[in-house]
């Protein structure tokens, strides 16, 4: 009988350690927990937090950046010994046991921080069979870890109410804080928390009692030495009022367009959630405007030049079913219209082409693989001859789709491949044929958005980014730095788009901005672009649908969100232009050629060019005085017929003359009239330049733009006085000729010699 309880004890003892042993087994994965998924923006504000299966949020920190006073807070509060017992503290257990027997009921715990994490991890009944358990894992994991590992474990997965788990969650919902700025007493609050999480509710009715325990914590570190006795003085107050919080819910359309490629874990965004809410309010403001115009839709993306990150993305006007704003139109694929011209233009720069080249805006129709192909320019009018920069800064669409015929479609299909602006490659060039220049690519707000910053950049794309990861890029070259700045320099021109705009930009824009617009078949997306050396804000406005806004352009839909975004980014003005580059000169052209001048040129302007790709040829437009131009026949045919078509002074851009009533005296001739209006004009004394009725266009920006004030006189006189608008402006003897600087508007010139008699013409300067 003895023998077999012998036997029978030994089995039990060998049941007991080999089940013990594995009921208690403990793997270091599991005491980590599954992170949550957070987004913040690039200062650390959180975006979205989404919480785990559990419904618990929390956020991992290192035990080195949770500052000493909360460590000691919890520790103290929890396990004053710490650092010294082997996961077990047996005095404390000896304590509780008195304790309770003495009272006869439960009145003290004896769990260690160590075993508190085993609880949390392995969660079991609080039975006498599973408190064995917890203790066995909490050996085991003081085994696996040294003390600080189990410390930073502990205080990532503390519950402290209101499903928070974590110092770091705890800190930033309860009190707005990062770690580092708690005082001793909200340190002491979180540490009061885990004793019963529920009752101590900071949003809960027993304030006072959370408080008293918050004391208590502040004199057991007291008693431990971690806080002075004026600390501890000093912090024992009662806590602010707490009220519960809504968590964050920034950017959404950003953070639902990074959500389903991101993973679990912290990431840190390149929005700017200062700037994103800002954006938010300038696009609400605006809603009643356009939807005036049946635009019930508007997205905007703003990048960082340096590196194409994403600082703002708005992807309509209000996050809600309302009106489809679950809708993101910054990634939506739509019809960009013209924003797409200025690649072309930039292209042509690199192959040869300068900014003073002459080019067609001359109806015409081309075979293409989808048939005949006729382009229009948006306001149904052409203006034959036109330089490139006033064609570009104008919209051209028919000298786009020219000059596209001229470069070829197939390799401007490439460039905007490598910009990554085709969605579809398995459509190929010969899908878009033409029209790839004026629209028919279907393209997203954020891809625009980052091929225009690649001209800000100086030619170098970097698609954009949606995370900081602390890596630079000097992206891939696209186009020669020169073409970049001399592209920059014509979307900057003022003057350039005054014939289309007028001067809504000129007057709205609070600083000179390289800018394009676009609009789509039937107004349904209006686009406008603008960058700085900084920035590059791209908008859109339009429908979900696809409903047409009622004649809204690109300019008159995003042009005054494009002005409130500005003044938000530089509300003290921005007088940092774009470098200039040693690999681009200045040089004088001829304002209708566009070649070197001659004597006989009546308009000269300066302009940019790559450095080697300045014009040789001499000007053959103007070959003698008197005012007449020698046009090449493709221009003299054009104008000819047009002019018997009654349209005379549809072509204006170049710079020719509005009046025809002389015309094509010999086949490739046109001539200005030189018919004057003032009858009283003394007939000794004709003003030869300028011509009454000229019209010049001009770039506001450049100081060099001067005409020549030239006068005939029959009779011999020792002086000419010249007059603008009223005002003497130069008095000059033989041959009477001096220099006018020009400036915009209807201006009067009058020549008057001896009697006050002489000659007046009248001119426009757009």
């Amino acid at each position: 009988m003895c023998r077999l309880i012998k036997v029978l004890l030994l089995v039990a003892i060998i049941f007991s350690v080999v089940h013990f042993e594995s009921v208690s087994r403990v793997a270091v994965l599991d005491l980590y927990p599954e992170p949550n998924t957070i987004f913040e923006d690039r200062s650390g504000n959180i975006l979205r937090w989404i919480p785990d299966a559990k419904g618990e949020r929390h956020i991992w920190t290192s035990l080195d950046d949770i500052p000493l006073v909360i460590q000691n807070a919890f520790i103290s509060a929890e396990d004053h010994r710490f650092y010294s017992h082997p996961g077990v503290d047996v005095l404390a257990i000896l304590r509780a046991v008195k304790s309770n027997f003495t009272e006869g009921h439960i009145v003290s715990g004896a769990s260690t921080l160590t075993q508190q994490l085993s609880r949390i991890t392995y969660p079991r009944k609080r039975t006498y069979y599973d408190k064995l358990v917890e203790l066995l894992r909490s050996l085991r994991i003081e085994l696996l870890l040294d003390k600080e590992q189990i410390l930073e474990l502990y205080l990532n997965r503390v519950p402290l109410g209101n499903n928070l788990v974590g110092v770091k969650a705890g800190s930033k919902v309860y009190f707005g804080k990062i770690l580092s700025r708690l005082t001793h007493s909200e340190a002491a609050m979180l540490a009061a928390l885990p004793k019963a999480p529920g009752k101590l509710n900071p949003y809960g009715r027993n304030i006072s009692s959370l408080i008293e325990r918050k004391n208590w914590v502040l004199r057991k570190m007291n008693t431990n030495e971690h806080i002075s006795f004026d600390m501890l003085h000093g912090s024992l107050q009662g806590i602010p009022v707490l009220k519960p919080k809504s968590f964050p819910f920034g950017a959404p359309h950003f953070i639902n367009k990074v959500l389903p490629v991101s993973g679990n874990g912290n990431f840190t965004t390149t929005i700017d959630l200062k700037l994103q809410n800002r954006i938010e309010q300038i696009l609400k403001s605006h809603q009643f405007r356009l939807k005036r115009k049946a635009a019930r839709q508007a997205s905007v993306v703003i990048l960082d030049n340096k590196n194409s990150e994403i600082l703002s993305l708005v992807g309509a006007i209000e996050y809600s079913k309302r009106h489809q704003g679950f809708n993101n139109g910054a990634s939506a694929l739509r019809s960009p219209g013209s924003t797409l011209k200025p690649f072309l233009f930039a292209q042509a720069l690199d192959s040869g082409l300068n900014t003073a080249t002459v080019l067609e805006d001359i109806e015409k129709k081309y075979t293409s693989p989808q048939g005949i192909y006729r382009p229009v320019n948006f306001n149904k009018n052409s203006y034959g001859p036109v330089p490139m920069r006033h064609a570009l800064g104008n919209s051209l669409n028919q000298t786009a789709v020219s000059l596209l015929n001229t470069i070829g479609y197939s390799s401007f299909y490439e460039t905007l491949k490598s910009l990554d602006l085709i969605n579809f490659p398995q459509r190929g060039p010969e899908h878009y044929g033409l029209g790839m220049v004026i629209g028919n690519p279907e393209i997203t707000l954020v891809q625009l958005a980052s091929a225009y910053a690649a001209l800000a950049r100086g030619g170098s794309f970097i698609p954009a980014k949606y995370f900081i990861n602390g890596k630079s890029s000097k992206g891939t070259r696209i186009y020669s730095e020169e073409a970049s700045y001399i592209l920059t320099d014509m979307l900057s021109d003022p003057s350039a788009r005054n014939l289309t705009f007028g001067d809504f930009f000129n007057q709205k824009l609070p600083f000179k901005i390289a800018l394009k617009t676009g609009t789509s078949t039937n107004y349904r997306d209006g686009w406008i672009v603008g960058y700085t050396p900084k920035h590059t804000i791209a908008i859109w406005v339009g429908n979900f649908n696809g409903q047409p806004t009622t004649g809204m352009s690109g300019a008159e839909a995003g042009g005054p969100v494009l002005v409130d975004i500005l003044n938000e980014l530089y509300p003290n003005g921005f007088s940092s232009p774009f470098s200039k580059l040693e690999g681009v000169v200045s040089s004088e052209v001829c304002s209708y050629s566009g070649m070197r001048p001659n004597k006989f040129c009546p308009h000269i302007k300066r302009e940019l060019f790559i450095t080697g790709m300045e014009p040789e040829e001499i000007c053959d437009y103007h070959n003698e005085s008197g005012g007449m131009h020698n046009l090449p026949p493709q221009f003299a045919t054009w104008l000819h017929g047009r002019y018997k078509k009654g349209v005379a002074g549809n072509y204006r851009l170049a710079g020719f003359s509005r009046n025809l009533e002389e015309t094509f005296k010999t086949e490739n001739r046109i001539y200005r009239n030189t018919e004057k209006r003032h009858e009283s004009a003394d007939p000794s004394i004709q003003i030869m330049s300028p011509v009454n009725g000229e019209i010049y266009i001009m770039d506001l920006n450049e100081g060099a733009y001067q005409i020549e004030l030239d006068v005939s006189s029959s009779l011999p006189v020792h002086e000419i006085i010249w007059y603008v608008d009223g005002r003497e402006y130069d008095k000059v003897g033989p041959p009477y000729k001096t220099k006018w600087r020009l400036s915009r508007g209807k201006h009067t010139i009058t020549a008057v010699g001896p009697g006050h008699s002489g000659d007046s013409v009248e001119v426009e300067i757009r």
